[in-house]
């Protein structure tokens, strides 16, 4: 076995990349306003601002390339199976994708024979109360509550929570880093989330 990266290798996923998601999920809590000196320049804010709300109607849309686009090369998609969120080393989770495992499922979807998504699913994201802070050198972090409402096979179903993002400039394009997912009920018996969130 050689040590190698393949496109097919994980390469960026390891114990520091964990204790950064750690970092970030605790940040994310946010125990009173943001601080002044935190705060972020106005156009970054509105690039990392359309750049939510563009993820999310692209989303919505079934555009799914062009929502894939919107992550950066090394990318984790997080959705915890309990509220709080825990260390993702620790438990199970309802999703955990780096970029590799995003373009499959996007992938498998677009195959035709992905049947948990027969009849397409339509949904509709609501996002309100976005947060944002300076993060690391050119990263934005940002906290919104969201409710999506999920019409599938003529069931409507809604979904809420928040939702954490790690937003990064790579050069002077605005992607999404991380996405964690913090569902009111992710501790409950959850139906098929087909879909991205």
């Amino acid at each position: 076995m050689n040590n190698k990266s393949s496109a097919q290798d994980s390469y960026y996923v390891n114990d520091a990349l964990y204790d950064r998601l750690m970092i970030l999920h605790e940040q994310w809590q946010l125990d009173g306003p943001v601080h002044s000196t935190a705060l972020v320049n106005m156009a970054d804010r509105q690039a990392c601002e359309s750049l939510i709300f563009a993820e999310a109607r692209l989303a919505d849309d079934l555009r799914l390339e062009e929502w894939l686009d919107c992550y950066s090369d090394e990318c984790i998609y997080w959705i915890p199976s309990s509220y709080p969120a825990s260390d993702p080393r620790e438990e199970i989770t309802l999703e955990f994708h780096d970029r590799r495992r995003l373009e499959d499922r996007v992938a498998r979807i677009r195959t035709g024979v992905a049947y948990s998504m027969v009849p397409a699913i339509r949904t509709r994201h609501v996002l309100g109360n976005v947060e944002y802070w300076q993060g690391e050198d050119d990263e934005v972090c940002a906290r919104a509550s969201f409710i999506i409402d999920a019409l599938f096979d003529g069931k409507h179903r809604i979904l809420s929570g928040w939702v954490g993002y790690s937003l990064v400039k790579k050069a002077d394009v605005w992607k999404v880093a991380v996405k964690q997912i913090n569902l009111i009920d992710a501790d409950c018996l959850q139906e098929n989330n087909t879909f991205f969130l």
